[in-house]
């Protein structure tokens, strides 16, 4: 089978999420058995092509003068012209800004398949952002759709309630092993990693929170990540005076991001909105519990004992962040044990297969 993946983001790209190391971890599985290229938008340093275990990588678009979004909307002129050309079975397209949903379900090959993969799905916050009604190009591009691949549970019910037709299907994300072979210790301080965007991420509500705890109670916290926002970041430290308790490290790498977990205290997961939570599922796996908040999606990646704060209240955040802080090492030790044993559903090889028994049947009814 010859699978034609559109994602707007690449692993390479120091400002990528998660969606592309799925798309890379699944589609490594699946290039032993079919023909896969991955069309993504250039970015600094990229080269015109790329070679990852079997996937041909395709960059189409360019930066256009000092344009920061420039790579991503020439990408989105590029692909009518690109899927057009190029030969495939199956089409498979991940959802990306501005409006989740794009236009490709007009200039697609009508007689392949076209599965959706809900990756991004955020375009309520962009119109919050930018003042412009990017979320009802989201409500009405998800009905030009018939297929979906859903992470969570909460999204398959979203896709379903803008879609009554959706077909849907739900597959986690997973973690790689290496997470597993982590020997944890309970560390001092607590671990933000993610993406630097202080309103999708709760970085504000966090910082809320810390300032309320008293001084001497106060744990010192970690922010692992690079973004846009970081101006922005630096800001509410200054405003909330949260500077001496935060300590950012900028982008990680693999083997930073790994001594992060391990030698965390536990991790804290502020976010607003998420389509998964990723780093969720890679802290319980490296044998660390996550504070979240009891919010979709992250109530359901997260452990079932995972500490949970009332959904978007800096107060109660304080209050679990404090609590558990002070509590002791053995215990925060077994909680982290507990969240490894439920992270062990999240793995790779089964997400891929049962991935590729979606794109089979697609294929057999298209």
């Amino acid at each position: 089978m010859r699978i034609l993946h559109l994602d707007p983001d690449d692993m390479d790209n120091p400002l990528s999420g998660g969606g592309p190391v799925r798309t890379f971890e699944i589609c490594r599985r699946l290039a032993r058995r079919h023909e896969i290229t991955v069309l993504t938008p250039t970015f600094e340093g990229s080269t015109p092509t790329l070679e990852r275990e079997g996937i041909q990588y395709v960059r189409l678009g360019r930066k256009i003068r000092n344009h920061g979004s420039s790579h991503h909307f020439t990408f989105l002129a590029s692909l009518p012209r690109a899927v057009r050309e190029r030969q495939h079975d199956l089409l498979v397209e991940d959802f990306m800004p501005p409006c989740s949903a794009t236009w490709t379900p007009w200039f697609r090959r009508r007689d392949k398949p076209l599965i959706a993969s809900v990756q991004w799905f955020f375009a309520d916050e962009w119109t919050r952002q930018y003042k412009l009604p990017f979320h009802w190009g989201q409500a009405w591009g998800v009905r030009w759709y018939e297929r979906f691949v859903v992470l969570t549970d909460d999204m398959r019910q979203t896709i379903e309630g803008l879609n009554p037709k959706a077909q849907c299907r739900l597959l986690p994300n997973g973690v790689d092993d290496s997470f597993y072979a982590i020997e944890p210790v309970v560390g001092d301080f607590l671990l933000y990693l993610g993406r630097i965007q202080v309103h999708a991420k709760g970085l504000d509500l966090l910082l809320q929170a810390l300032a309320t705890i008293a001084p001497e109670r106060r744990p010192r916290l970690v922010l692992a990540g690079s973004g846009f926002e970081e101006p922005l970041l630096h800001q509410w430290l200054a405003d909330t005076g949260m500077g001496p308790w935060v300590h950012l490290t900028g982008h990680v790498n693999a083997p930073q991001r790994a001594e992060l977990l391990r030698t965390c205290r536990f991790m804290v997961m502020p976010s607003r909105i998420e389509t998964f939570g990723m780093t969720i599922a890679e802290a319980h796996a490296a044998g660390k519990a996550c504070v979240v908040f009891d919010a979709a999606p992250m109530h359901e990646v997260a452990a079932p004992d995972s500490p949970r704060a009332k959904a978007f209240d800096a107060r109660s955040l304080a209050a679990v962040i404090e609590h558990w802080h002070h509590r002791p090492d053995a215990e925060l030790a077994q909680l982290g044990a507990s969240a490894r044993q439920w992270a062990r559903r999240y793995n790779w090889d089964t997400v891929a297969a049962a991935q590729e028994a979606f794109y089979l049947e697609a294929c057999e009814r298209p």
